[in-house]
């Protein structure tokens, strides 16, 4: 049995990936976008693609990244700082 995603459930998708992952009023802020996008999904996801230099927008979070995070107040945190995958 197949489950093909419809088109109204792919836009329903694309706007909580968005929403959860990225600040649409510190975006504007940065100019990054415009005010006039604000429900224009599509047109967010490809700002963003070309921005970060990714083909697709859920390619965004999608590898480990490991970094050392230097704290003005140290909080011995461990030296290497992992942050995972979305998802894993």
């Amino acid at each position: 049995m197949s489950q093909e995603i419809t088109e109204e459930r792919k836009a329903e998708l694309l706007e909580s990936f968005l929403k959860e992952f990225f600040d649409f009023n510190g975006l504007c802020k940065a100019g990054l976008f415009t005010k006039d996008i604000k429900k224009d999904y599509h047109k967010q996801a490809e700002i963003l693609c070309s921005f970060l230099g990714i083909e697709s927008i859920y390619e965004y979070g999608a590898k480990e990244i490991r970094c050392h995070i230097t704290e003005a107040v140290p909080n011995n945190n461990p030296f290497i700082t992992v942050i995972p995958s979305i998802y894993e």
